[in-house]
């Protein structure tokens, strides 16, 4: 069941598939609704809700998302409207001034060429993931905020791809039931991939192996982008389970890829697109949707986890999310209440 206000514009289509009520019902609910906040980062802000919101919509659980967007990003209203934006989406600061949030999902965005330090809101992503280590019950990191998180928890850095990485690949289950992030999902599944940049592999096998990181789906599909080499790990999770990455794009519907790539030829960039296309040469027919089952049991999944950790702590002290002008200051507030807590976690603390 979703949370969702009368006037959003997907509140129509999404009735068709699953019950939507008003905020204002939901605070009458004998259950309080899962507060999941959706820090979207992408340009084009309505597709990506639209995508989110089909991936959370056959949860049994009553789910509230919550619209953040960047306080430091200054938003040009050329992709998404001004009026959107606010109608529905709250700075991190605001979403949490009254209340917590009990699950979280940063989107990627399309700004992997530039360096982690280049990005003019790096700071705050830094501050906001710092919060969600301490204050959000699971979160999720999607294709660029994934590799983001990767680096700044265990220093992982990424890798530029000569080429972009784009189509559907194959990736097993490596825990199939013994996960509750991928319990109930195939031993493989189909996950669409779409980056220009990937994780360094020693680096990655050195935090597996640590056991800092639990390896979720991997995969031996080759890819010509990486010279044949196999994709390797692309979905993987905290070993405390309060963090969730995923390089690729489980949201994503059976058209994404096409629309994308189409884009793309407009503005005369060129790359395989591999797997994807049933007339793989003359790039036409789309891909019947076979990772439909495995996005909502994933997502469904996810905010189980959340669900649980709320449930095991009842008693969690709600705390404001404050951005402060300067990571320096961030880095030493965070770090000051939590004694003995390391300059660089190897694996998120939990503060609970």
């Amino acid at each position: 069941m979703l949370v969702l206000n009368e006037n959003h514009p997907a509140r129509a289509e999404l009735q068709k598939q699953t019950a939507v009520i008003d905020p204002e019902t939901a605070q009458h609910a004998d259950i309080r609704a899962l507060r999941l906040g959706v820090i979207n980062l992408m340009p084009v802000m309505n597709e990506t809700e639209n995508d989110i919101l089909r991936c959370i919509s056959h949860s049994v659980l009553q789910i509230e998302p919550i619209w953040i967007r960047s306080a430091t990003r200054e938003q040009s209203g050329r992709h998404t409207s001004l009026e959107h934006v606010e109608n529905f989406y709250q700075t991190l600061e605001e979403a949490t001034r009254e209340q917590g949030l009990d699950g979280l999902i940063v989107t990627g965005a399309p700004i992997e060429r530039l360096d982690f330090e280049d990005v003019d809101y790096w700071d705050e992503l830094r501050q906001v993931m710092d919060y969600a280590q301490r204050h959000v019950y699971c979160t999720m990191y999607l294709c660029w905020a994934a590799m983001a998180a990767a680096f700044h928890f265990y220093r992982i850095p990424k890798v530029m791809y000569p080429e972009k990485l784009t189509g559907l690949f194959r990736l097993k289950n490596v825990f199939e039931d013994d996960n509750p992030f991928t319990r109930g999902m195939n031993p493989e599944v189909a996950i669409c991939q779409s980056r220009y940049t990937g994780l360094d592999y020693e680096a990655m096998k050195r935090e597996i192996e640590q056991k800092h990181l639990l390896p979720l789906f991997d995969s031996d599909d080759r890819a010509e982008v990486l010279g044949g080499e196999p994709l390797g790990v692309t979905v993987f999770a905290s070993s405390d389970l309060r963090a969730v990455y995923n390089l690729g794009h489980l949201e994503y519907h059976a058209a994404t890829i096409d629309q994308e790539v189409q884009r793309d030829r407009q503005k005369a960039l060129h790359y395989p697109v591999e797997n994807y296309y049933l007339e793989a040469k003359a790039r036409s027919g789309i891909p019947p949707m076979t990772w439909r089952a495995d996005r909502s049991l994933f997502f469904s999944n996810f905010l189980n986890v959340a669900y649980e950790q709320m449930n095991m702590n009842p008693n969690k002290k709600h705390r404001s999310f404050v951005l402060l002008p300067s990571y320096e200051e961030a880095h030493a507030k965070y770090r000051a209440e939590d004694a003995g807590l390391p300059t660089r976690p190897p694996v998120p603390v939990n503060a609970f």
